[in-house]
Parts: C-alpha cells; sequence; structure tokens
C-alpha cells in the first residue's frame, strides 16, 4: 500500500487516533500489545502515513508507548500512574467547573438527553458506542467553560484515566458501579445552577471511578 497522503486524508489520522482510543478504552487493544502499522492500515482501509501520525499522536498523549527499535505498543497500566493521573484531575476538573458558563435551556435539553442516551446504552450492553458518548458527554460540560486551554489539558487527562475503564465491567444493572457512571444528577446541578452540587457530584463520581480503578489494579498486582 502507498504511503502517499492527499488533501482528503488531512483529518484521517485524528479519525484513526479516536478509533483507537476507544479499542483501547473498551480493553479490544490490550495494554502491552504492538501496534503493527500494516495491519493498522489495513484495517482502517488507509496508507501508513495516517496511521503513524495516529500513533505518534497517541504516544504524546500517553495512550502509546514508541520504541524507536520495536516499534508501537499500548501503554501498560500501573496503580502508580492511576494516582497520579486521578489526582491531577481532582485538581484541574474542580478548576474547569468554577469557570462555566450556566448552560441554556437548548443545552440542558441536550444534555439530559444525552444523559438519557447513556443509560439505554449500558442497558443494551453496548460498550463501545458508550465510551464515545461518554467522552462527548463530559466535553460538552467541560466545554461549558471559556477557559479552552484548561479543557483540552482536561479532555486528555480524561482521556488518559478512562483507558483503565477497560479493566472494569460494564455495569447494565442497578449498582453501586452503576451509579458512578449516571450523569442525571451532574445535569440536575446544572438546572439548579448550583456550583457547590455540581462540584459534589463530579468528585464524588471521580473519586468512586478512581477506587475501583486503583482495587482492580491492585488485585492484579499493577
Amino acid at each position: 500500500m502507498a504511503d502517499r497522503e492527499g488533501p482528503s486524508d488531512a483529518g484521517v489520522p485524528s479519525k484513526i487516533a479516536d478509533q483507537l482510543r476507544a479499542l483501547v478504552a473498551r480493553g479490544t487493544l490490550a495494554p502491552g500489545m504492538r501496534l503493527g502499522q500494516t495491519e493498522l492500515a489495513e484495517q482502517f482501509g488507509a496508507s501508513r502515513v495516517p496511521v503513524r501520525e495516529a500513533l505518534k499522536l497517541l504516544s504524546s498523549e500517553g495512550i502509546v508507548e514508541h520504541d524507536p527499535n520495536r516499534g508501537f505498543f499500548v501503554a501498560r497500566l500501573s496503580s502508580d500512574e492511576a494516582r497520579q493521573l486521578f489526582r491531577m484531575r481532582h485538581l484541574l476538573e474542580d478548576e474547569l467547573l468554577e469557570t462555566i458558563v450556566w448552560p441554556d435551556e437548548n443545552q440542558l435539553a441536550e444534555l439530559d438527553r444525552r444523559a438519557a442516551e447513556l443509560e439505554e446504552l449500558l442497558d443494551a450492553g453496548d460498550r463501545s458506542k458508550w465510551w464515545l458518548k461518554h467522552r462527548d458527554f463530559h466535553h460538552a460540560i467541560f466545554n461549558l467553560s471559556p477557559e479552552k486551554v484548561i479543557v483540552r489539558e482536561a479532555m486528555r487527562l480524561w482521556t488518559l484515566t478512562d483507558r483503565f475503564r477497560s479493566l472494569l465491567p460494564m455495569p447494565r444493572r442497578p449498582s453501586a458501579e452503576r451509579n458512578v457512571v449516571n450523569k442525571h444528577n451532574l445535569v440536575e446541578a446544572l438546572v439548579k445552577r448550583d456550583r457547590a452540587e455540581l462540584l459534589r457530584v463530579r468528585r464524588e463520581r471521580r473519586e468512586a471511578f478512581e477506587t475501583l480503578v486503583l482495587e482492580t489494579l491492585e488485585d492484579r498486582s499493577l
């Protein structure tokens, strides 16, 4: 397959990177797995050039590791890394939520629709689509802030910690784990324009997710 990239391929690396993030998050691409450029190019129907650019992007994000002599690999997971990432998320996301502009009625209706859709996807066990929609939901809330540099960094950290979801079962039925990913309380806090409640709910959800991740990693001696 040729390595030349035409003008119509400009957005291909970003699209491939999005698909690879999803595959990593749902555990299809396991930690430590080698990512062959030729195989990925065939899988995505692209040349090696955009695949290589996508892998470089994921490497800069910490999702992929690059060994010049051996190639690209899905980054391994560790409890030490998880603790540090969650610590940064707690600090950054609390700061970000302090700066959000309250959404209007149309934005609130859209967020409520998305929260309901996420619950339906959990009921159906659709992990792949749920992960993408879950990421979009958080981006929509973060993006209510005018501090776009902080928004980008918050999403980068969010993506790094969301890799750890591949270790956890998908909570299809009512449970403590299901409550961790329920978004309706966040929407309710936005409806009431209660910033303290918004910060409290979001921190509780992050801390609960962190606890699940760390317990799972420790059980696996990672």
